[in-house]
């Protein structure tokens, strides 16, 4: 090999080691660009479900309530960032991209533990407290027995009772007495029953709001996953093209060497062979 050929082989190596890493530059730039609009549907996604989320939760509590049942308590930490706009621009433009955290909520536990606490931030609406659960199911039926419903549905039934009463002259009785009883406490039923399943609705549609969530989550990590490993294809790439080129340029300088040695050896040619 001649001196300009080691000379112009060098210098191309270095424009395809610049070509090189231009180009897994550029694929890692992409890679990264599909990442942040991923993590930003699916934030995006995460706040058009919390409604329902926190409408589903909030039935779930009411359901306990009437069931008797005890609340040991929990804090929606999700609910907590996305509430607080600088806590939410903070986990979306930041924390999100560092992979430290592994969802919302638990950064959002971080940050009331780390922070929120001491800036004086109320987490009260987003935590069902821990209640027994005899004194929340009287509470519960109590505010049924109160609520307009209730109120309007034995008003009218105990009007037609004593309508029906006075017209055969039995309002003094016992059995209206027996009746007007039995039908309060059938109608409170009647409520009770209702407001079950009118809340089980809800807290099913909360279950499957946060079902397709946890799918849409799961989704996103397979994406961001596949980005992650496109961005280090293309970093690896680079290196191993890199390496071959300098191993080459390596090569180019050894097979020049030998030939000098060559060229200043007895018979070898002299200086005219290297060029």
């Amino acid at each position: 090999m001649g001196l300009f050929s080691l000379v112009g082989g060098i210098l191309g190596g270095n424009s395809q080691k610049k070509a090189a890493k231009a180009a897994a530059d550029a694929q890692v730039k992409a890679a990264q660009m599909a990442i942040d609009e991923q993590r930003r549907q699916f934030d995006t996604t995460q706040d058009n479900f919390a409604p329902y989320l926190g409408s589903g939760t909030a039935a779930l509590d009411q359901i306990n309530g009437l069931l008797g049942i005890s609340n040991p308590g929990q804090t929606s930490w999700g609910a907590y960032v996305n509430a607080n706009p600088d806590i939410l621009s903070e986990w979306n433009n930041v924390v999100s991209k560092s992979g430290k955290f592994s969802d919302i909520g638990d950064y959002g536990k971080y940050h009331y533990d780390t922070f929120g606490q001491g800036e004086g931030r109320d987490i009260s609406p987003f935590t069902t407290g821990a209640s027994d659960g005899v004194q929340a199911q009287q509470s519960a039926i109590d505010n049924l027995k109160a609520s307009p419903l209730y109120t309007s549905l034995y008003r009218n039934g105990q009007d037609a009772l004593l309508a029906a009463g006075s017209a055969t002259g039995g309002l003094r009785g016992g059995n209206m007495q027996n009746a007007l009883a039995n039908f309060g406490a059938d109608t409170l039923s009647q409520v009770i029953q209702q407001q079950l399943a009118n809340l089980g609705g809800i807290a099913n549609m909360g279950m499957g709001s946060a079902g397709q969530l946890g799918q849409f989550g799961a989704n996103m990590a397979n994406q961001v996953g596949t980005q992650l490993n496109n961005q280090g294809q293309a970093r690896a790439g680079a290196k191993l093209a890199i390496g071959g080129i300098n191993a080459a340029n390596w090569n180019n300088a050894g097979n020049f060497l030998d030939s000098a040695v060559s060229a200043f050896m007895p018979g070898g040619g002299g200086i005219k062979a290297l060029l």
